[in-house]
């Protein structure tokens, strides 16, 4: 039987396209790239600290959130790290956010204040909450329209004031939250909405208003 021989100029010419596959399905977002590119909604500020992103609610705030400029597709991962600052810190993250039937296009009205009612009734998105002890709820998943929770943690696990893991994670039907390398849920949607955009939330309660730290925010399309 002829031995077939592999020569080793092909194996890196095949070496270097895997690499550059991987590259180009990766994507860093820097801090300054979500103080600067991504849409701020909400009474509220951010800005760049050093190598950390800073957001926060101004006291009579609906909630303040920062929103992808591109959308992506319905097999995606999102990896980041946030530090809740103070105990009424609720934290969301949206995936796939478009308008109805669109799976591309995000289209806020004018003069939007950050407030959930336009996202719960007119938007497509898989709606992650955690850290959310101070709205009495454990993590969850929420497809809108319609509010069905998807799946849901047993209990809270993050802390005020240290940086956390999030990795948030579509594959078509079926969605997952993990912390500090920890798988909190996962959750099947049976009529999965297509692509859209990326947000980052938070909302305090009456009394306290929220802020967080975000840093190493990277997105993969699997």
């Amino acid at each position: 039987m002829k031995k077939i021989r592999t020569h080793p100029f092909f194996l890196i010419i095949v070496l270097l396209n895997l690499l550059a596959s991987s590259l180009l399905s990766a994507e860093e977002v820097t801090v300054q790239d979500l103080a600067s590119q991504w849409d701020f909604y909400g009474e509220g500020s951010r800005k760049v600290e050093g190598r950390l992103f800073y957001m926060k609610e101004d006291p009579g705030s609906k909630g303040v959130m920062i929103v992808s400029p591109e959308s992506y597709g319905e097999n995606i991962r999102v990896s980041y790290e946030i530090m809740p600052m103070n105990a009424a810190s609720v934290l969301v993250f949206a995936l796939n956010a478009s308008d109805a039937g669109d799976g591309k296009s995000l289209t806020l009205p004018e003069g939007y204040d950050g407030s959930m009612g336009y996202w719960v009734h007119k938007v497509n998105l898989y709606f992650f909450a955690f850290h959310n002890a101070a709205h009495d709820r454990t993590p969850f998943v929420k497809i809108f329209p319609g509010g069905e929770t998807l799946a849901e943690a047993e209990a809270n696990v993050m802390r005020v004031g240290f940086f956390h893991t999030v990795v948030v994670e579509r594959e078509g039907a079926i969605v997952r939250l993990s912390v500090d390398g920890n798988l909190l849920f996962e959750g099947r949607d049976e009529n999965p909405i297509g692509g859209g955009h990326l947000a980052f939330r938070i909302r305090g309660i009456s009394e306290e208003t929220a802020s967080c730290l975000i840093r190493n925010v990277r997105i993969e399309q699997l």
